[in-house]
């Protein structure tokens, strides 16, 4: 749970200062790098990281469109065939949970990779 959090937290504070700054992509590799150095397991960073990517980006939407009261996403709506765009407003946070998610979980599932195993006393 301690990992859990460690990881929430710092995944939202990448995503929300780096993400003016660096793409999708350079966020993806940011995540996958907290959770290579937190260490949660695949399932906890793929929640933790999804959930803390996609609060930010719901939020800073949300806070967005309060700021300049655009009609850019009513115009985005109309032109996908939507009725309501509030529609894009929890397709974003579904982007970026999944983008958050299996990024955390890449990261996790990377630093597996180089964990040394047990096998045994014998080592067949």
């Amino acid at each position: 749970m301690q990992k859990f959090l460690i990881l929430f937290l710092l995944t939202a504070l990448a995503v929300f200062f780096l993400g003016g700054f660096l793409p999708y992509w350079g966020l993806m590799l940011a995540v996958a790098f907290i959770a290579f150095f937190v260490g949660a397991g695949a399932g906890s960073s793929f929640l933790a990281s999804g959930f803390s990517f996609g609060i930010v980006w719901f939020s800073m939407v949300i806070r967005i469109l309060a700021v300049t009261s655009s009609a850019l996403p009513q115009q985005m709506a109309d032109l996908m065939g939507l009725k309501n765009d509030n529609l894009l407003w929890f397709a974003t946070a579904l982007l970026g949970f999944m983008i958050g998610g299996f990024s955390g979980m890449t990261g996790s599932l990377f630093k597996k990779l180089f964990e040394k195993k047990y096998e045994g006393v014998y080592r067949r």
